[in-house]
């Protein structure tokens, strides 16, 4: 491990910005959390009744992320979207056990068990992703939530075409797997 050692989420230190003077700053960023409830407020009506779900990766797009998904919680948000299973972490500490929150990199390898502890749904992105969970269910002895995620054609995230056909064809490819 060249001389390093891996951290568990429990042992990952948080660093505090000295505080310095609006004039040190040179900008102040005002997050108005009354309009960010006030903009999902409006998006649920346009939606009319379809389900919305956060997306508050990258600490909230650097919002402040468990702050901006307490906000959409209260506007009865209950499903977040979050980039690594660390974020998630810490959104569960923030939200509460009732939040549906999903890790849209998937989860690495190894890593299953802390994001079945931490009460985590996988974006699965891969048949090799969707077998671990798999197997995570297993061991956890109950089914995982889970969302299925099929590239559309920009090469980003998600499974394949003939990874879709392969997994449409194994009939055992969803146990243990709520999808959500």
């Amino acid at each position: 491990m060249n001389g390093t050692s891996k951290k568990s989420l429990s042992e990952t230190v948080a660093v505090k910005a000295a505080p310095i003077s609006e004039a040190a700053a040179g900008a102040i960023l005002t997050v108005d959390l009354g309009a960010i409830r006030e903009n999902y407020r409006r998006l649920k009506v346009r939606l009319g009744g379809v389900g919305c779900a956060g997306v508050v990766k990258a600490d909230g797009y650097g919002l402040g992320g468990p702050q901006v998904a307490a906000a959409l919680a209260a506007e009865g948000c209950a499903v977040f979207f979050v980039a690594h299973l660390a974020e998630g972490a810490l959104l569960r500490q923030a939200l509460g056990a009732q939040a549906a929150i999903h890790v849209l990199n998937g989860i690495q390898p190894g890593a299953e068990s802390e994001a079945v502890a931490a009460g985590l749904g996988a974006v699965i992105n891969s048949a090799g992703q969707l077998a671990a969970w798999r197997v995570a269910a297993q061991r956890a002895g109950r089914k995982l939530r889970a969302a299925i995620q099929v590239d559309s054609g920009m090469s980003r995230l998600g499974m394949a075409a003939a990874e879709v056909e392969a997994v449409a064809a194994d009939p055992q490819a969803f146990d243990g797997i709520d999808v959500t």
